[in-house]
C-alpha cells in the first residue's frame, strides 16, 4: 500500500475544499474508479462540517460526485479512462472538470 497525490482544479477544488490531498491505496495497483470512489467518500467527511453553515445553506458548492462524473483524469500527466486506468503508489492524479469555453 502507498499514497497517491490527488490534485483538484476549479469546481473540483471548490467542492472538496482543497486543491490537493493524499489518499492511501487499498492495494497497489488500484483501479482509478476505486480511487475516485474513495475520494468522494473521504472529502465530504472532512469538508462538510467546515462548510455546512455557509456553502450548503446557499447551495453554491457543487457536489464532488457530480463534478467527478463530468471530469477528465490524468495519471502522471497522461489522460486516463476511469474504467481502465490504474494508479500506483507515488502517482499524481489530476481531477480536471470541464472548463468554460472549451
Amino acid at each position: 500500500m502507498g499514497e497517491v497525490t490527488v490534485r483538484l482544479y476549479a469546481a473540483a477544488a471548490e467542492a472538496a475544499g482543497t486543491h490537493q490531498l493524499g489518499l492511501q491505496l487499498p492495494h497497489d495497483p488500484a483501479p482509478l474508479q476505486q480511487l475516485i470512489t474513495q475520494l468522494q467518500k473521504t472529502v465530504p467527511a472532512a469538508s462538510d462540517s467546515a462548510t455546512s453553515s455557509s456553502t450548503a445553506a446557499s447551495g453554491t458548492s457543487p457536489s464532488l460526485q457530480r463534478v467527478c462524473d463530468q471530469s477528465s483524469f490524468l495519471i502522471n500527466g497522461t489522460r486516463a479512462a476511469v474504467d481502465t486506468g490504474q494508479v500506483r503508489a507515488g502517482d499524481v492524479v489530476d481531477v480536471l472538470p470541464p472548463f468554460a469555453g472549451g
